[in-house]
């Protein structure tokens, strides 16, 4: 534990206040690390990602995020207040947390003494809609008054002549940093309906005097930037550089060097970290991981070759390094708590002696799940990595630091999210438009972290999203699309019924419902769960999308609709559906694969999934194709600008393509490449290659003309983990994964 009796960690006076980062004063000793910051709104720091509020448990359905003060009160007969306060904490994307101290600024003290408690909220609540009753939109919280911990993560005392509460969350935030999203803090009286009635008023962030803003100081260690890792014969040249100084830097405490830890076949996992002021020797074994450099003297390099005490990295192995930053007093850039330090820079290489068997990552970005649906980018800009732990991830392109700590929703997300760019986009902004399965949809800021709206369309807590949204850009569309907005289209996922789901079209600035199509309502067919995302016709001034058909051949998969009213244009029955329909690039044929299910003795058994193609102004099926390999994985992938076509596709255990000739309306197959249980493959027209995951923990290279497998790239070989859905960056010749050892992966292509 880290000791912390000599800092006096609240004072500051009063010409500091307005600061947003200011010093946090010291006793002679000890310190605690490198620097330390104050996250408070002002005018330099505009805490556009903070939200507090007041919980009224008297009037259980007011709103009061937009109020200058919160009130925390002990009142019976049912007229308790509470305080959520949730700090933007963008200004430190890639640390680690010392400790952290909220102070909160009194501005009408209590009649007597009372003790506050700070609880670490568990669920998503959103400051317009927050009540003592509602957390977002309609969506109640679990428990009248607020989710969250059922013990204080500390406590804090106020007196008639209080000035502040102060209260250590140090704990909370190292969670916030390990995989725990962070919905902020609540604030309660630890003896609440007092038959007395005692309250603390407390200034907001909306405070009309900004010395009583809200206040978090932070004591941290940065990462190093600039992490590489340069394989050789027999060596990996590992080099990073130090950041510069994000707040208050203690002049006696310099960052000094590195240590690095280091695993072959697979990453060090995130519960081997050293300990804060231990300087471990050489050759050490942390964890999983052992002590290969141990520098204070501000190296950037390190080669780790034949004069490695602890052994050479021999060739053909992939080696991981991990690299913490450590100061002067050998705090490093690791959480001190038992879940580890997930937020520590790695990167791998595989030396070998000749050039084709050299491999290296670009960078490696921990995202603690497992999610496999591939990245949203803007290429060469930010790379969007969405998670099944309810949080959301803007990662730099170029060097695969965290651009802001990652965005806490309510749900987890399970399918790749469209990303839309300023010059587009009908917000003018960079966003992505996320639905979760928490029933809540989002449109992000991925500048900022920002979350710009947040619906409830369709009022549902459970069975929500499962897949993604599609967009219609207002500014890409032709006379025919009326609507004055982007159009954000998305199917439910209510396992409840298999006749009344719906699909959904949002307005892209506000998040509004524009129209809403429910089966078996309003003269509507039928409709099955979507786990798919919609695709939108431009040429045709159409949405499509495929849903499930409730196991029978008779109901509805396939759906065609007006983007402008919902109104069904088409349906096809090609039973059930889950993969995403797919347009060529002149939208003359859509692809569309079912799950190939077979119905003997009126049950539904997976089989082989059929491939369709569609003529989309009509909805009549042109040809079909049995893939023979069970059911298709995500959806296909269309390569050419006209007829004949390649249609790309992975089933269970072969990477497949297939030629579709529009004029005589035949499939012909290709080749199929045997991977063990591939993912999705992705590759566009003029590349040449197809990439695709494996659960053998590799990134495949295909050559596009024969299917022969060219090379891999290694992610994780030791204890094979599933590499899922590749996305592409053009600009940067790069391609990004994801994996279930947690992490997202940037290599560079072609391999």
């Amino acid at each position: 534990m880290i000791a912390k009796s000599g800092i006096t960690q609240a004072w500051r006076p009063a010409w500091l206040k307005g600061w947003s980062v200011v010093l946090v004063l010291f006793l002679p000793a000890p310190v605690l690390a490198r620097e330390q910051v104050t996250i408070q709104k002002s005018g330099t720091n505009p805490q556009i990602r903070a939200a507090d509020a007041t919980l009224d448990q008297a009037n259980q359905t007011t709103n009061s995020g937009a109020a200058p003060t919160l009130t925390v009160r002990s009142l019976n007969t049912g007229r308790n207040q509470r305080a959520v306060v949730e700090f933007d904490l963008s200004l430190l994307p890639n640390v680690a947390i010392k400790q952290a101290q909220l102070v909160l600024h009194v501005t009408t003290p209590p009649v007597s003494t009372r003790t506050y408690g700070a609880y670490r909220i568990t669920s998503f609540f959103n400051e317009p809609d927050v009540t003592w009753k509602t957390r977002v939109a309609t969506t109640p919280w679990g428990a009248l008054g607020g989710d969250a911990t059922g013990a204080a993560t500390n406590t804090g005392t106020v007196t008639t002549l209080t000035t502040t509460l102060q209260i250590d969350i140090t704990a909370q935030l190292q969670s916030w940093y390990n995989a725990t999203p962070n919905y902020g803090t609540l604030i309660r009286d630890q003896t609440e309906s007092d038959a007395i009635g005692v309250s603390t008023v407390f200034g907001s962030k909306e405070a009309v005097n900004p010395a009583n803003v809200p206040q978090l100081n932070v004591t941290f260690v940065q990462n190093v930037t600039n992490l590489t890792a340069v394989p050789g014969n027999g060596t990996v040249n590992v080099s990073w550089a130090y950041p510069t100084p994000i707040g208050t830097v203690n002049a006696g405490e310099p960052y000094a060097g590195v240590l690095i830890l280091r695993r072959a076949n697979f990453p060090v996992d995130k519960g081997s970290v050293p300990t804060d002021t231990v300087d471990p020797a050489m050759c050490a074994v942390i964890g999983s991981g052992t002590v290969v450099f141990d520098n204070s003297s501000n190296a950037t390099s390190f080669t780790d070759d034949a004069t490695d005490t602890c052994g050479a990295p021999a060739n053909g192995t992939t080696w991981f390094y991990k690299v913490f930053l450590r100061d002067k007093l050998n705090y490093y850039a690791t959480q001190p708590i038992v879940n580890g330090s997930t937020f520590t820079e790695e990167i791998s290489a595989r030396p070998s002696a000749a050039a084709a068997g050299l491999q290296n990552s670009a960078w490696i970005a921990a995202t603690f799940s497992t999610n496999l649906a591939a990245p949203s980018l803007i290429p060469a800009s930010i790379v969007m990595v969405q998670s099944q732990t309810n949080l959301v991830f803007g990662i730099d392109a170029n060097t695969g630091l965290r651009k802001y700590p990652p965005v806490a929703l309510g749900g987890p997300v399970i399918s790749r999210s469209p990303l839309i760019d300023s010059s587009t986009s009908s917000l003018n902004t960079n966003v992505i438009y996320i639905a979760d399965t928490d029933g809540l949809v989002y449109a992000v800021a991925t500048d900022t972290g920002q979350i710009l709206w947040v619906v409830n369309p369709n009022g549902a807590t459970t069975n929500g999203f499962q897949g993604s949204s599609s967009v219609q850009l207002k500014s890409l569309s032709g006379v025919s699309y009326t609507l004055a907005v982007d159009l954000v289209v998305l199917g439910t996922r209510n396992g409840a019924t298999t006749t009344g789901n719906q699909i959904l079209g949002l307005d892209g600035n506000t998040g509004s419902t524009l129209w809403a199509v429910t089966g078996n309502s309003g003269g509507v067919q039928p409709m099955d769960i979507i786990n798919s995302a919609p695709t939108i016709d431009y040429v045709n001034h159409a949405v499509w999308a495929t849903s499930r058909a409730g196991c029978l051949t008779t109901q509805p998969s396939l759906w065609k609709l007006d983007p402008n009213t919902g109104t069904v244009l088409n349906m096809q029955n090609l039973e059930d559906v889950d993969t995403d329909p797919t347009l060529t690039f002149s939208s003359d044929v859509l692809f569309v694969a079912n799950n190939g299910n077979t119905h003997p003795a009126a049950t539904c058994v997976a089989g082989n999934s059929i491939l369709y193609a569609i003529n989309p102004v009509t909805g009549a099926t042109l040809a079909s194709f049995n893939t023979g390999d069970g059911s298709l994985v995500s959806y296909p992938v269309v390569l050419g600008s006209s007829s004949p076509y390649t249609i790309l596709f992975s089933g269970a255990t072969q990477v497949h393509a297939v030629s579709f000739d529009k004029g005589t309306n035949t499939f012909t197959p290709l080749w199929a490449t045997t991977v063990t249980v591939p993912s999705a493959p992705i590759s566009f027209t003029g590349l040449g290659l197809v990439f695709v995951g494996s659960n053998d923990g590799k990134i495949h290279e295909l050559n596009l003309a024969t299917g022969a497998d060219i090379k891999d790239e290694v992610a994780n070989t030791g204890q094979p983990g599933f590499v899922g859905d590749p996305s592409l960056d053009v600009q940067l010749s790069r391609i990004y994964v994801s994996t279930t050892d947690q992490r997202a992966y940037g290599f560079a292509y072609p391999f």
